[in-house]
C-alpha cells in the first residue's frame, strides 16, 4: 500500500489532484491523507490547550466527508482518506511528521496558492518544495493524461464505426 500525503484548502482545485494522481500512477493501493499546516503559538496557554483545538475542526466543511466517500467509490484503489493538522513550522518537524505518518510520496502542484484555512496557516507548499522527499507533481503527468484522452477517443470512434 502507498500512502501519499496532500496538501489542501478544501477547494475544488486542491481536491482534484487526487483524481489526477490516480489516473496517471498505476498504484494498486493507495491510503490518502489530506492535510493542512497550522503554526504552532508561542502562548504557553496555547499549547497546553492543543489538545482542544475545536476551530480548526470546525473548519472542515460537511462537503469534504462526501468527498473523502465520493472518491473511494469512484476509485477502488484508494482504500482510506484521511485529514489531519499538522502543527508546527520548521522543517525538521515537518519531516518528523512525514516519517510518523508512514508517507511515501507527497503529491502536491507546486503552482497552486493555497487559501490560509486560519490566521495561522501554513504555506505548506513553500514547505514541501524545500523538503527533500519523494514528490508527484502535476508537469510529470500531463504527457500521459493527454495520451489516455486521445486512446480513449480513438477507441470511442472505432466503436462507433462498428
Amino acid at each position: 500500500m502507498k500512502k501519499i500525503l496532500i496538501p489542501i484548502d478544501f477547494s475544488a482545485k486542491s481536491l482534484d489532484i487526487l483524481t489526477d494522481y490516480v489516473l496517471a500512477t498505476n498504484v494498486h493501493e493507495l491510503d490518502v491523507l489530506f492535510f493542512s499546516g497550522i503554526k504552532l503559538s508561542d502562548s504557553i496557554t496555547d499549547l497546553l490547550l492543543l489538545s482542544r483545538r475545536t476551530k480548526e475542526v470546525e473548519r472542515i466543511p460537511a462537503s469534504f466527508e462526501n468527498y473523502c466517500k465520493c472518491i473511494q467509490q469512484e476509485f477502488k484503489t484508494i482504500s482510506r482518506v484521511r485529514f489531519i493538522y499538522f502543527y508546527g513550522n520548521t522543517l525538521a518537524l515537518f519531516r518528523n511528521f512525514l516519517a510518523a505518518q508512514e508517507i511515501d510520496e507527497i503529491v502536491y502542484d507546486p503552482t497552486l496558492k493555497l487559501k490560509r484555512i486560519t490566521k495561522l496557516s501554513l504555506d505548506t507548499v513553500d514547505m514541501i518544495d524545500k523538503l527533500k522527499w519523494t514528490k508527484w507533481t502535476p508537469d510529470k503527468r500531463k504527457p500521459q493524461i493527454e495520451a489516455r484522452i486521445i486512446k480513449t477517443k480513438a477507441i470511442e470512434t472505432i466503436e462507433a464505426m462498428v
